[in-house]
């Protein structure tokens, strides 16, 4: 008897240690920056590791590995138009970025701490938002310039935001990485997808870009 409540434990526990994504889920996100929209679309996919982020649009594709507790193991970046074909990688507190970037050779490191790196924070802060914990730091390398920040993300407040037409009750977070850049971001209390964004992404004089979700679905 205890032989088989043993087994039974063991395969329940091998069910809760199961990746929480079992399938392949989608995403498009319409993204305004001054007078220019363009459509990004999201796919995330289970993996061995844990998951795996697809962001794609006309110019831009973005491929992102991640553990099951979010951590990013692997970056690719591919933007034809720019000249840019980048892979970042982390190996213990080290994080490598090589390939081309705006049509030049480029490889760097940049040297980091144990906190983890979030390549797809949209993605990313998703446990965050559902539990109790005020915030929560990680490392991002900035796309626009290759840059390595660590940032911080706090909550500010449960509100209803309108997303296509309807009204949902959403987390807000404030992500910066100093007094000088934040941006605020939106996430469906309820499961923690990412829904909007509001801030500059570029240095000074870009304008403010907005990202809204426009539509979701199961494959």
């Amino acid at each position: 008897m205890m032989r088989r409540s043993f087994f039974l434990l063991s395969i329940i526990t091998l069910l809760i240690s199961l990746p929480v994504l079992a399938t392949e889920k989608n995403y498009v996100y319409r993204e305004t920056t001054g007078k220019t929209s363009i459509e990004n679309k999201w796919t995330i996919k289970p993996a061995p590791a844990g998951y795996t982020v697809e962001a794609e649009n006309d110019n831009e594709y973005q491929y992102i590995l991640c553990r099951q507790d979010h951590s990013t193991l692997r970056w690719e970046l591919r933007n034809r138009g720019a000249g840019t074909d980048l892979v970042g990688e982390r190996e213990g507190n080290l994080l490598t970025v090589k390939g081309r970037f705006k049509g030049k050779e480029f490889a760097k490191e940049f040297k980091i701490d144990s906190l983890p790196w979030y390549q797809s924070l949209e993605v990313a802060l998703a446990d965050f938002v559902r539990s109790e914990a005020e915030k929560t730091e990680f490392w991002i390398v900035e796309p626009f310039n290759i840059k390595c920040y660590k940032m911080v993300a706090t909550k500010q407040k449960t509100e209803d935001v309108t997303i296509n037409n309807r009204e949902v009750e959403a987390v807000r977070i404030k992500v910066a990485f100093s007094i000088f850049w934040s941006a605020h971001y939106w996430y469906r209390k309820a499961d923690g997808v990412y829904l909007r964004f509001e801030g500059v992404r570029g240095g000074p004089g870009t304008p403010k870009t907005i990202v809204e979700l426009i539509a979701e679905g199961n494959s």
